[in-house]
């Protein structure tokens, strides 16, 4: 058994629950002024996996984005891009309020790419647990095709989900196999599964589905939602077959819909 690979898992959670996810919503909710589509050499998805997944080097968001924005700067090709780039924007505050927008865009970059790694890290942890000798891939080239990792032939893209009505079909893709994550506000659902206003056979599909919330997710304090073992053991478990698999995430959608009764 690889210690090393149970270990990641555990620090890497540790890491997550340190993020003041409250804290950057609150003070990034309003800046949304950098969206267009970025030049290549402006991406950070090779920064981010470099950091967290090849070195596992587990950095705060404020010190990652100090670190990829001297990388831009300090590199003459992607200095100038930015330059270029920049020059679409109206900057009062000598770089200040493009750099405050793009902030604001890698954070939400930042914190997805976050949300993909626990899925790797947590598909690692299970191999490790049950002796299965299977090589995942995840890199800033797959991610910029829409896979979020892969293993042998088989692709995998995490799916989030905020509403009941999302949850409801696996890729039909022959070999992509989309993984939904829910980040269902827990707080609202229990609203209304106790309202007088909705009807009964409304509050018995919230009731499924944060059942099954609960089932497949853990909720970390400070609100970060992560995959659960037995999320991770019907994908072990159901790895040498595709159509099993993708009938076992179709199984898992429609519980977190709510259409079904959580077993």
């Amino acid at each position: 058994m690889n210690k090393e690979l149970i270990l990641d898992l555990e620090k890497y959670r540790s890491f997550l629950e340190t993020i003041p996810l409250d804290k950057y919503r609150e003070e990034l909710k309003g800046i949304k002024w950098v969206e267009q589509d970025l030049p290549r050499q402006l991406l950070p998805l090779a920064s981010i996996f470099k950091y967290y997944w090849e070195e596992r080097q587990f950095k705060n968001f404020d010190n990652w984005f100090d670190i990829f924005w001297l990388e831009i700067n300090n590199n003459e090709n992607s200095k100038e891009v930015l330059k270029a780039f920049m020059k679409y924007y109206f900057d009062k505050d000598d770089n200040g309020w493009f750099k405050k927008g793009f902030r604001a865009r890698m954070y939400r970059t930042w914190i997805s790419v976050l949300t993909q790694l626990d899925f790797c890290y947590a598909f690692e942890y299970q191999c490790t647990l049950n002796n299965k000798n299977l090589y995942l891939e995840c890199n800033a080239d797959l991610d910029a095709k829409g896979i979020d990792a892969r293993v042998g032939n088989i692709e995998f893209q995490v799916e989030k989900i905020s509403q009941r009505k999302e949850a409801r079909s696996a890729s039909k893709r022959k070999t992509l196999i989309k993984i939904p994550y829910a980040v269902f506000n827990v707080a609202e659902f229990e609203r209304k599964i106790g309202s007088p206003r909705v009807n009964e056979k409304n509050k018995i599909g919230y009731q499924n589905s944060l059942k099954a919330f609960y089932k497949y997710f853990i909720r970390l304090n400070n609100g970060f939602i992560v995959f659960s073992d037995n999320y991770l053991k019907i994908i072990i478990d159901n790895i040498n077959d595709i159509e099993n698999m993708k009938k076992a995430i179709d199984q898992i959608y429609l519980e977190l819909s709510g259409e079904v009764i959580v077993s």
